[in-house]
């Protein structure tokens, strides 16, 4: 199905109406005249670097050291024998005579006279090379070239009639490489399979030359006596097209880096499409994304959209027409040669809007000032400090949580309450604050939905609550708050130092802090009365003779949330039923 899906992508997209060519980043043009002089050498990047895609020939599949060229349009390893260093230099005699071989046969075989151009330039390449690497400061080797021949302004080498031509029959004897007739797994029809299938690119933790979804290259991974592709027989247009929507998915736009997909950490990616719509696909990207340019305080104008988009049904809007239309996603890591689907979702629009409703809900706290938090705000909220990324693992299992509506784990809560224990040296330490509580929050509703005793957690402060963990955090809060009245800024809060400490182990911390604010009392104005009142409010749900020595994962979780919304409450300005509360 994940297959199917892709390959009705690609058709959707028309990225097959010619099967024979795909869109490639070309970095430079090389023009030649009639006798295969070089005349110039054109970068086609602009001026912010970016290069642009051109149908060029498909690239043949390279395994391992194997040299295949490609059809008048190759790296500078091969055009030029030039590039990369050490053993793979040495090979570049070999490259470059694979690729001038290409083209010999082709210019004899249509008497092109632009490819008879480019094979003559080839003839002469030693005695013109100097000037061509002359022409650019730095070659790695890995620079696409493509030929322009002075008698055709209007179009590249490749791009000519009778080349193109070529190029078909050539690929249509390869797809005949005497293998057996089979049915299509993805299309049920016989014909012809690929023995190999093209590289899909841009994976994090692949190889840069790409690496292989479907491949069988060790004898263990063959039955029935069958090798490669024949072990799952797919078509070549159909392994082509699959192929072409991934790296369609995974290359960047300008603007992003994945044109539908998202990094998750260092080491995975999330691709997002729909059978006949794309709005789907740019809310998620809206959830998950990160534009470079935003900062951490401000709330992503994206993720509001993708708020509306799940609240449409709620807002008496008319539900959009593809609501039923599936919808798909797919988490791809890499292992050297091979790419790895760790997640595949498929689901529908509508169960997406329900997902995302669901999730904006069990993130909202109050305090948050309508600001809807997009996944990428909340990873860098958990993220290690000094790393950089989280592991893909637990953002996958993120993603699926918004999308699905599945739990989310304890890994996480524990993620973001480590992350409390260390203070903010950035300029947004509220926000942060906000989005690893709102994370908190969520997780702790989830795992009530499985473990119904586990206690609830409202959006606002609950100075009723039950819950002794909940009410600790209140007072670690009111500490704080009177350690500000009496001394106002200092280097170290009690937040700085104690926090983690408290939330751990409140039954060693919260009696010292206690005896320290006395102290604070004493030196602050009428604030400190009233907040001394607060405190015996708080301390009067206490069961007597009673500080947990130690607290779970989940209370743990219920003090950060119960601290967050105390002193949030805080800034909240004073009604006039609450005319004893100084105004903060």
């Amino acid at each position: 199905m994940m297959i199917g899906a892709l390959y009705e992508y690609a058709l959707r997209e028309g990225l097959l109406e010619d099967p024979d060519v795909e869109p490639l980043p070309v970095d430079f043009l090389l023009e030649v005249a009639d006798d295969g002089r070089f005349l110039s050498l054109v970068p086609t990047a602009d001026e912010e670097g970016r290069v642009p895609r051109r149908a060029v020939p498909r690239v043949p599949k390279r395994s391992g050291t194997a040299v295949v060229a490609s059809f008048f349009v190759d790296n500078a390893k091969y055009v030029l024998a030039h590039g990369g260093d050490g053993a793979k230099a040495r090979r570049n005699p070999e490259r470059n005579a694979a690729f001038r071989e290409l083209v010999d046969a082709a210019a004899k075989e249509t008497q092109d006279p632009a490819a008879r151009a480019v094979a003559a330039f080839l003839g002469r390449l030693d005695s013109e090379l100097p000037r061509i690497l002359a022409k650019h400061a730095e070659w790695t080797g890995e620079e696409r070239l493509a030929f322009r021949w002075s008698g055709d302004d209007a179009r590249l080498v490749h791009e000519r009639p009778a080349l193109r031509e070529a190029w078909r029959r050539r690929r249509s004897a390869q797809e005949d490489d005497g293998g057996p007739p089979m049915r299509c797994l993805v299309t049920g029809r016989w014909g012809p399979v690929a023995r190999l299938h093209p590289s899909v690119k841009r994976v994090p933790g692949a190889q840069p030359l790409g690496a292989s979804l479907v491949s069988f290259n060790e004898e263990a991974f063959c039955s029935h006596g069958l090798e490669q592709g024949y072990n799952a027989p797919i078509s070549r247009p159909v392994a082509e097209g699959y192929v072409t929507a991934l790296n369609h998915m995974l290359s960047g736009d300008g603007e992003r880096r994945y044109r539908r997909g998202v990094a998750l950490g260092e080491d995975a990616v999330a691709v997002f499409w729909t059978r006949e719509a794309e709005q789907a696909v740019d809310v998620l990207l809206a959830l998950l994304d990160a534009p470079a340019a935003r900062q951490e305080s401000s709330a992503p104008l994206d993720a509001r959209q993708a708020l509306h988009f799940a609240e449409a049904p709620l807002r008496g809007l008319e539900p959009a027409a593809f609501d039923d239309k599936p919808f798909y996603a797919l988490v791809l890591g890499g292992n050297a040669a091979r790419v790895v689907v760790r997640e595949w979702f498929e689901s529908s629009v509508r169960d997406l809007k329900q997902s995302l409703r669901e999730w904006f809900e069990d993130l909202r706290l109050e305090g948050g000032r309508g600001r809807p938090l997009s996944l990428w705000q909340l990873l860098r909220a958990v993220e290690p400090p000094g790393r950089n990324g989280n592991p893909p693992d637990l953002a996958g299992r993120l993603l699926s949580a918004a999308m699905m509506r599945r739990p989310l784990p304890r890994e996480l809560l524990a993620a973001a309450l480590r992350r409390l224990r260390v203070p903010d040296k950035g300029d947004a330490p509220g926000f942060l604050l906000y989005a690893r509580c709102a994370l908190i929050k969520a997780t702790l509703l989830r795992l009530r939905r499985l473990s119904p005793q586990l206690p609830e957690v409202s959006v606002a402060l609950n100075p009723d609550s039950p819950e002794v963990s909940y009410q600790l955090g209140r007072l670690f809060a009111v500490l704080e708050r009177l350690q500000y009245a009496a001394l106002g800024e200092v280097n170290a809060s009690i937040k700085d130092r104690y926090f983690g400490a408290a939330m751990a182990n409140p039954g060693i911390v919260m009696p010292r802090l206690l005896r320290l604010s006395t102290a604070h009392v004493a030196k602050a104005d009428r604030s400190g009365r009233w907040l001394d009142k607060l405190m015996g409010q708080i301390m009067d749900r206490f069961p007597p003779r009673f500080w947990p020595h130690a607290l779970t994962l989940e209370a743990q979780g219920l003090f950060a949330v119960g601290y967050y919304q105390q002193r949030e409450d805080f800034f909240r300005k004073a009604t006039p039923a609450e005319a004893e509360r100084p105004e903060t």
